[in-house]
């Protein structure tokens, strides 16, 4: 089991719980946000990553949509997860004033680059995040891409790009899922 296999995971686990109370996916208030963290761990576990992997999995959107520092997260976690935490993170300044395309274009340019522990929990994140939205279409079709502020062929160029970005994963298992989720929406 997951929990039982290190306490850093499991307080990992406590501390995304508490720090997304009362959050829940985007446009589906009938999935806690946990959902998601939970499924990216779960999706690294599966492809052998190490403990630390897995908990910065775990909290990987902690300092994107939550109170949490990254001060916080070196003295709970230490420098390593609270690095890899930081390296999946969204690190521009204005963030919040900062339109959509320059945002992922932003992200698409440091994936290319990024190392492979940020490249893993990256691409566990974005097959988390497309499955949701697979699951999503299959129930309510096109009606899904109001959901997003930008349609589907913005969302069809991000992911396209993501894939590219991320194919030193080529030959790991969740990284073919990944552009099977993607070919399969788009």
């Amino acid at each position: 089991m997951l929990l039982k296999k290190n306490k850093i995971i499991a307080r990992a686990l406590e501390v995304s719980t508490r720090a997304h109370y009362n959050h829940h996916r985007k446009g589906d208030n009938r999935v806690p946000y946990i959902v998601h963290p939970f499924e990216v761990a779960l999706i690294l576990q599966k492809n052998n990553m190490s403990d630390q992997i897995i908990a910065a999995g775990l909290l990987h959107d902690t300092l994107e949509d939550t109170e949490i520092t990254i001060e916080y997260l070196k003295e709970e976690f230490g420098e390593e997860i609270a690095d890899l935490v930081l390296g999946v993170s969204e690190k521009l300044k204005n963030r919040s004033n900062t339109c959509w395309e320059i945002r992922k274009e932003h992200t698409i340019t440091h994936l290319k680059k990024a190392n492979i522990a940020i490249q893993c929990i990256s691409c566990a994140d974005k097959l988390s995040n497309i499955r949701s939205m697979i699951r999503n279409y299959d129930e309510i079709g096109d009606q899904l891409w109001n959901r997003f502020n930008r349609g589907v062929q913005k969302q069809k160029w991000y992911y396209a790009n993501l894939v590219k970005s991320l194919d030193d994963l080529e030959g790991m298992e969740m990284y073919e899922q990944f552009k099977i989720a993607v070919d399969y929406l788009f």
